[in-house]
């Protein structure tokens, strides 16, 4: 079974993902994922470092909670080691063409940051 604890950082929500994501519970995981997203949140990282397994049912999860998040106007990040087997899945099936995939938190905090003030609108007193 998988466990998701979830953390939260400004407007994102870091979710720690950790055990097996398999067509028993592939579902579930998505759900609770998205209900843990607010309409304020920017973005959401995953964080599946901890992971030690996931299958297609799983990987198809992903991509569905990408497509969900895309529609909201929000970022689907995911957090892998590289070289790890579930990275390399990811890879296989071509999933960080449609969502970010960064080695480690840290990195994908970095990123929605600079995605948050890219997308911030210029003030008048900025364009003075």
């Amino acid at each position: 079974m998988a466990d998701v604890r979830f953390e939260r950082e400004d407007e994102t929500v870091v979710a720690v993902v950790t055990g097996e994501i398999d067509m028993s519970n592939a579902t579930t995981v998505r759900q609770e994922i998205a209900e843990s997203v607010t309409p304020d949140d920017d973005a959401v990282v995953i964080d599946l470092s901890e992971l030690s397994f996931i299958d297609s049912a799983g990987l198809h999860a992903l991509i569905e909670l990408g497509t969900v998040l895309t529609e909201r106007r929000q970022q689907l990040l995911l957090c892998l080691p590289p070289g790890s087997t579930i990275r390399r899945a990811i890879e296989i099936i071509g999933l960080p063409h449609a969502v970010s995939v960064y080695s480690d938190r840290s990195e994908a905090m970095e990123a929605v940051r600079a995605s948050a003030l890219e997308s911030r609108p210029i003030g008048p007193a900025e364009n003075a």
